[in-house]
């Protein structure tokens, strides 16, 4: 019995490596293992100029939320949630507790909005005016690129 145990050990670990990057996916998978994530259907595809977007409706921590991917060039960049109708704060409370509970105290914090810099993540969480809770999700190279800033340290 011992004999499994360890092989069994190590394969777990060697699985817990590959962590998810967001949901089920990690960043560059192609728009066909985005899918294929996701338990339920496509509700809306776009393309254009080398992007795609990909949308889905789905509960996430309990609440209706739309859930978008962009891939870039058939790579998965960049990804996020939108809960509607979040007056009370309910989706925005639930998805702060999670990344809290995974990721430690927000790096930046301004008032409703929350942001965490990982080693390969950038997300940012805020609550609008209008009601709506937005968490969004970005490959950590694209982040820099799309928002002009430097992708680490320089030589």
């Amino acid at each position: 019995m011992k004999k499994f145990v360890l092989p069994l050990a190590l394969l777990c670990l060697a699985f817990s490596s590959f962590a998810q990057d967001f949901r089920a996916t990690t960043w560059l998978m192609t728009k066909t293992q985005v899918i294929d994530t996701e338990k339920t259907r496509v509700i809306s595809e776009e393309s254009f100029a080398g992007q795609q977007q990909l949308v889905f409706q789905s509960l996430v921590y309990g609440f209706s939320a739309t859930i978008t991917y962009l891939l870039v060039d058939d790579r998965l960049l960049s990804a996020s949630y939108t809960f509607r109708k979040d007056a009370d704060r309910s989706a925005f409370d639930a998805v702060s507790k999670d990344l809290i509970g995974k990721y430690g105290p927000a790096t930046l914090q301004k008032g409703t909005l929350l942001g965490w810099r990982l080693d390969k993540t950038e997300i940012a969480l805020t609550h609008l005016a209008d009601g709506t809770t937005q968490a969004g999700f970005w490959e950590k190279s694209y982040f820099a690129r799309i928002n002009g800033l430097a992708a680490g340290p320089q030589s």
